[in-house]
This record gives structure tokens, C-alpha cells and sequence, in this order.
């Protein structure tokens, strides 16, 4: 089977948690992860997103929500994290993004999006018509950083 048949998708393996996908792979452990929610965008593939905050700088990983094991991979972070994780932004418009833990930082929003109202209304339509459109810049919401960075710095390595 050719790799690019193969569909995205998550393994739990013990103390990792090991994503697999056409465009990008990546894997953690529970000392790595600072922050967890998920967000939308405006891909007509994968847009509804699983997005974690792997340092205090705000660099973050993220896979497609709609990926084989999805629900085994929450169940893993549930149990490493200590809580329950329920996603809510399924056909939410793009550029909705929420923290889903830590508890403090709860139903905030996640990331910050520079794209205008029209963009964030209309960008789904406009590229099913062949509109073509800047990606947006988006960053992990300033007050969720700040938060981060106050309660993190001392507890786990930057």
C-alpha cells in the first residue's frame, strides 16, 4: 500500500502518543504537554483540529479530528492529564479555537487569528469557488501564553 493511502491516524503506545498523517507526523509524552484544545480552520480536509502547546514559547502540534483513533487518543490524554476531555467545535465556522485543559484556562480562547470578520465569515465559500486566500497568521491567544508561561516556567523545563 502506497503511504499516501494510508489514513491519518493516532496509536497510543504506553507513555507516548504517536500521530501519523500524510503531511505530518508527530509524537508526545505527558511532561510535554502544556495545554490542550482544538480549533477549526478553514481547510476543506481537516478542519477541525486537535492542538497541543508543547512549550512555554507556544510552539504547538496538531492533527485532524476526524483521524482513525481519535477517541483513543482522548481517552489516553484524559487519564494522563487527570481529566475528562470533551470536544465541542465540530461544525463550528473556521477560526473558533477553545482550551480544553489546563482546568484554569478552560473554554478560553486557544490561538489568536489575524484574518478579517469578511475572511472569517466567508473563507470556506470563497475557496470552493477558486477564491484564492492568504493563510492567516495565527498564534497561541496572548493570554493563554501569559498564563502559561506564569504557571509553567518553574514546573517543567523550557
Amino acid at each position: 500500500m502506497d503511504s499516501q493511502e494510508i489514513p491519518d491516524h493516532f496509536i497510543t503506545e504506553g507513555a507516548r502518543l504517536v500521530y501519523r498523517a500524510r503531511r505530518s507526523s508527530w509524537e508526545v509524552t505527558p511532561e510535554r504537554i502544556f495545554c490542550v484544545g482544538e480549533a477549526t480552520s478553514e481547510s476543506p480536509e481537516e478542519d477541525w483540529l486537535l492542538c497541543l502547546i508543547t512549550d512555554v514559547r507556544g510552539s504547538w502540534v496538531e492533527a485532524s479530528l476526524y483521524s482513525q483513533g481519535r477517541n483513543d487518543a482522548l481517552q489516553w490524554l484524559s487519564q494522563a492529564l487527570g481529566t475528562s476531555l470533551e470536544v465541542k467545535l465540530a461544525h463550528a465556522p473556521p477560526f473558533r479555537s477553545r482550551v480544553m485543559w489546563p482546568p484554569p484556562l478552560q473554554e478560553r480562547a486557544l490561538f489568536a487569528y489575524q484574518a478579517s470578520l469578511f475572511r472569517r465569515t466567508f473563507s470556506r465559500g470563497l475557496r470552493r469557488l477558486g477564491v484564492s486566500l492568504q493563510s492567516p497568521v495565527q498564534t497561541v491567544h496572548p493570554q493563554v501564553m501569559d498564563s502559561l508561561w506564569r504557571t509553567r516556567r518553574f514546573s517543567r523545563s523550557a
